[in-house]
């Protein structure tokens, strides 16, 4: 592989570009996301082909058109990737979204298995799964028109079984799986069965590197496959997984942002606009979340927490309120839209107990802000992030990077971030109301001295450990696997 400059491809269920309609002319409009952001800085440095999913009616008509070919694209800087849209029939593609990836493997990997949720019956689960199968089955064939590359990147829990079919397709070249959310203890996964365990760890398996977002989802993945797979031979201090007579690498590449992107958010006219707005109308003391409307982030826990802050801190009336910009996510899914319902209820409820004329304790905006959030940023006392699992949360590190006023971050300790950040922030048990309650009586209270210590500390940290570093780390593991013997 050459040392700076590579051919890479890179497939991923969204893609950097999504197609549209507009008065009957097709346009493009730039994709949106934590994964995709974060790899656009692959375009400008190397030569990249990206498979994305074919996902609006646009999409698949340009796929149709395309019948198989690359389209060239620019990225918004002006650099040229190619684009390749696989179109997987859409029951499978509903199937994999609505019943696999999202209600199943997502709730699964984000520990949410006790919150109510119920799996599907048998045959149900074995008809969705097959759907999810043919979905990878898709997106590994329009993957394999690009497979001559010096590394292939395959993205996340919609693709799981992408890197063995790819091996098994005779695909030569070095193969990366990155999982962007975290990877439980064995224990959740035994909620699938046996047979659709196997079929995940070894499609997973078939990559050369299998990489995660911490150390600690590497070792429960090690662990996972030692339980679960008794044909593997795994090396937990080599950090190896050897099955099929293959052998896969399992390395953690913690995610992060790209501070001079956010700067530029930060100075764009509609963040200042929204920064304007929302000094006229600031409280004394503000707490900050920001999230999407989703399950895992326990948004109605900060809520409850907060009310026992309130309940027995008195003297934070009027004081205090806390801004929560919540971003829609999902409500085609039933159990996502039950609880953005459970949201605005339980902020009603703190506003109903607690608020009064003039004062409005939980300022509650469901909608997607990006220039306010950006705004908010600049102006915490305290960001909250209670989190019941993430596999990073890169909240925690774009908020401090902006943060003009020493802000402190109460760290949920079940995020990927918080091993980077743990030892900057207050830390927050996220399933316990009255420990999240008195972590943010402490962020409220830290003194203005150890306030600026963690601030600093934090905007440090972000700065050094950027995006750049986190594709560096990847490509570089690359580079050094041993030419293949196939």
């Amino acid at each position: 592989m050459a040392p700076d400059r590579r051919s890479l491809t890179v497939v991923s269920n969204r893609g950097p570009i999504q197609y549209g309609a507009v008065d009957g002319e097709r346009v493009a409009r730039r994709g949106s996301g934590g994964l995709v952001s974060a790899l656009r800085g692959l375009i400008g440095g190397h030569d990249v082909t990206w498979v994305a999913c074919a996902i609006t009616p646009e999409d698949r008509l340009v796929a149709a058109e395309r019948a198989g070919t690359a389209a060239l694209e620019e990225d918004a800087a002006g650099h040229p990737f190619r684009l390749r849209l696989a179109a997987p029939d859409p029951p499978d593609y509903a199937a994999m979204y609505g019943e696999i990836a999202n209600p199943l493997l997502w709730f699964i990997q984000h520990r949410l298995y006790g919150e109510g949720v119920e799996l599907a019956s048998p045959a149900e689960l074995s008809t969705a799964w097959a759907g999810y199968r043919r979905y990878n089955a898709a997106m590994a064939a329009e993957a394999l028109h690009a497979a001559d590359a010096d590394a292939v990147m395959v993205h996340d829990y919609q693709l799981y079984l992408v890197p063995r079919l790819l091996r098994e397709a005779g695909v030569t070249a070095p193969i990366l799986h990155f999982t962007h959310i975290p990877w439980p203890e064995t224990e959740a996964w035994r909620r699938l069965p046996d047979d659709l365990l196997a079929e995940l760890l070894h499609g997973l398996l078939g990559a050369d590197i299998v990489g995660f977002q911490t150390r600690g989802d590497g070792e429960r993945f090690l662990a996972t496959c030692a339980e679960l797979l008794p044909l593997a031979h795994v090396d937990p201090e080599a950090r190896t997984v050897r099955v099929d007579g293959h052998e896969a690498q399992v390395r953690h590449y913690p995610i992060s942002i790209d501070p001079a992107e956010f700067r530029g958010h930060r100075d764009g006219p509609a963040a200042a606009a929204a920064h304007e707005a929302l000094l006229r109308e600031r409280p004394q003391r503000l707490i900050l979340r920001v999230d999407r409307t989703d399950p895992s982030k326990n948004i109605v826990r900060g809520f409850h927490a907060y009310d026992r802050l309130l309940e027995r801190r008195p003297d934070l009336h009027g004081e205090v309120a806390m801004l929560s910009l919540l971003d829609p996510s999902r409500l085609a899914l039933p159990i996502y839209a039950a609880y953005l319902q459970e949201i605005r209820a339980a902020a009603q409820w703190v506003n109903d107990r607690h608020g009064r004329r003039g004062w409005l304790p939980i300022d509650l905006r469901i909608g997607d802000n990006f220039p306010l959030a950006v705004a908010a940023y600049r102006e915490y006392d305290v960001l909250l992030v209670n989190s019941i699992a993430d596999g990073m949360n890169l909240i925690s590190k774009e908020a401090p990077l902006l943060n003009e006023r020493d802000g402190a971050l109460a760290l949920s300790v079940r995020t990927g971030s918080f091993e980077e950040l743990g030892d900057l922030c207050v830390p927050v048990e996220p399933l316990d109301v009255a420990q999240t309650s008195a972590a943010l009586e402490e962020a409220l209270d830290l003194p203005d001295a150890e306030r600026m210590r963690r601030a600093l500390g934090l905007r440090r940290r972000v700065e050094e450990h950027d995006v750049a570093a986190w594709i560096r780390a990847q490509l570089d593991d690359l580079a050094r696997l041993p030419e293949p013997a196939r």
